[in-house]
């Protein structure tokens, strides 16, 4: 699984690649400049274009694309200092600028969704063994194999096919058919003797995850099996990035707060290509109807996406007033200044949506949001007050574009251009750092599936807007071994990183 949920049937519109932002395509691989700097670097005075050309072709091809469309193109290194045989992903870092801290990728292309349980985790080593694990799952997709089998964010996997979860068995996690999970939930018990219990989880450290629950009665936090459940086969899984949406009222008040857990800037399918967008849509008008007062919109798995989703769900939130004012400035490299433009609040992108009138919106972070998550962050924060719960943001302040060779077949989508809010504000490469900070797996009692009212974060939201925050004590420290994420499938669109 992955945090960036959609994915794309890729629409080839000529023989080398789609431009799907600016329309024009880059220049032609099979250059007679192509052919001169392999001729000059391989051939030892010889044409061998021929023969190298299938093995140098593809990074031929990066080269000459990154040239033109590259932001910092100024910062590629020489031709003949480039080693045109190496793989792709070898390739590109070897041209990158230092002012690039990953933001550009190359990636094989994918017509359809890989084959996947359809669940994120995170590995948490047992205090009574230095070999086994607990999986925390994290995120779990719907319409997905692990969601028909009932696994929820915050489910534990104890076992699998029952045995251990060891680094040679972690494998039947990701991959593979049906399997036998013996599933757990974290809860607190009293220990008096504080001893350890089986079934804890243990910090990097060794460290009992209880270590800081001496006021508590000595609760000790530990895994409670509840039994097994069967998970179906690996398929492939496709999933709207509307992951829950709803409306939540605090007894006793007159708030009436929208909730939306939004995992990427999507417009749509293949088949549809205003599918999602029209989510959008459809939820602003319930939001609308329903008289809604606050908004909390979750982007902790929302890695980024389409520019236009990002003005449509802004168009939703801003002040009515604040419609068609500038939102953000695209400025690209000095070759393609051509296309430097202002984006504004464009009233006519709702089409069937409403604008909510909000003089605040309540955002939920993590160090995965990134990119059009942040750009809508940014270029809200002229208009409204962004309020920041959860952990800081990963700092993608660029934009990229996607650029397909079908002859190989490879896609590359560099960075091609700064995105600037209307203040002229795009200081955000450290990430936005949270108002209220909560590291949500240091509260593994309230780690719930999205949208639970008492979810840390999302409640800690709903205490914010009611004015009356109490966080529960922290029962653990972060203990995150590692995590798993499979491979991203092609986005279409200006990109924003």
């Amino acid at each position: 699984m992955t945090h960036d949920r959609e994915f794309y049937t890729i629409f080839v519109v000529d023989k080398r690649t789609i431009r799907y932002f600016c329309g024009r395509k880059p220049n032609d691989i099979e250059t007679d400049e192509a052919k001169e700097t392999v001729t000059s670097l391989f051939s030892c005075g010889e044409d061998r274009w021929k023969e190298y050309y299938p093995l140098t072709g593809r990074d031929l091809w990066m080269d000459s694309l990154m040239r033109e469309v590259y932001l910092w193109y100024e910062d590629i290194p020489a031709s003949k200092g480039l080693n045109y045989f190496q793989g792709p992903e070898a390739f590109l870092k070897s041209i990158l600028s230092k002012n690039d801290k990953g933001f550009s990728t190359v990636d094989t292309i994918m017509d359809t969704p890989l084959p996947s349980y359809g669940f994120d985790y995170t590995l948490y080593k047992i205090a009574t063994s230095d070999t086994t694990y607990n999986a925390l799952v994290s995120y779990v997709a719907k319409n997905s194999p692990a969601e028909e089998a009932g696994l929820e964010r915050g489910s534990w996997i104890m076992l699998v096919d029952g045995d251990s979860i060891t680094k040679k068995t972690e494998e039947r996690l990701t991959d593979g058919g049906a399997r036998t999970l013996h599933i757990g939930k974290y809860v607190i018990v009293k220990d008096e003797n504080n001893e350890d219990t089986e079934g804890d989880t243990e910090t990097e450290d060794g460290d009992s995850e209880d270590a800081e629950d001496d006021e508590d009665d000595k609760g000790v936090g530990v895994i409670q099996e509840i039994g097994d459940v069967t998970l179906p086969a690996v398929r492939p899984v496709t999933e709207s990035p509307v992951y829950v949406n709803g409306v939540i009222a605090l007894e006793g008040t007159d708030y009436k707060i929208a909730y939306l857990a939004y995992n990427s800037f999507t417009a749509g399918t293949a088949e549809s290509n205003e599918k999602y967008n029209n989510e959008l849509r459809t939820f602003s008008q319930q939001c609308k109807q329903l008289n809604i007062n606050n908004f909390i919109l979750d982007l902790r798995y929302n890695p980024g996406g389409e520019m236009e989703c990002v003005q449509l769900l802004a168009d939703i939130l801003v002040p009515a007033d604040r419609l068609e004012s500038p939102f953000a400035f695209l400025q690209y490299n000095d070759k393609q200044s051509s296309k430097n433009r202002d984006l504004i609040l464009d009233s006519q992108l709702l089409q069937g949506g409403a604008n909510l009138n909000l003089p605040k919106v309540y955002i939920i972070t993590s160090g995965t949001t990134a990119g059009a998550a942040e750009m809508l962050i940014n270029c809200l924060k002229p208009y409204m007050t962004i309020v920041l719960i959860g952990q800081t943001t990963k700092g993608e302040y660029v934009a990229t574009e996607t650029f397909i060779n079908p002859k190989y077949p490879w896609a590359l989508r560099p960075v091609v251009c700064e995105v600037f809010n209307s203040n002229g504000e795009a200081n955000y490469s450290t990430g936005f750092k949270p108002d209220i900070s909560i590291n949500e797996t240091s509260y593994l009692q309230y780690y719930l599936p999205l949208g639970d009212p008492n979810e840390i974060l999302l409640n800690t939201a709903l205490g914010v807007i009611a004015g009356a925050i109490e966080l529960p004590k922290s029962q653990t420290t972060e203990t995150a071994v590692k995590s798993f994420t499979t491979k991203k499938n092609i986005r279409k669109g200006l990109i924003i990183k």
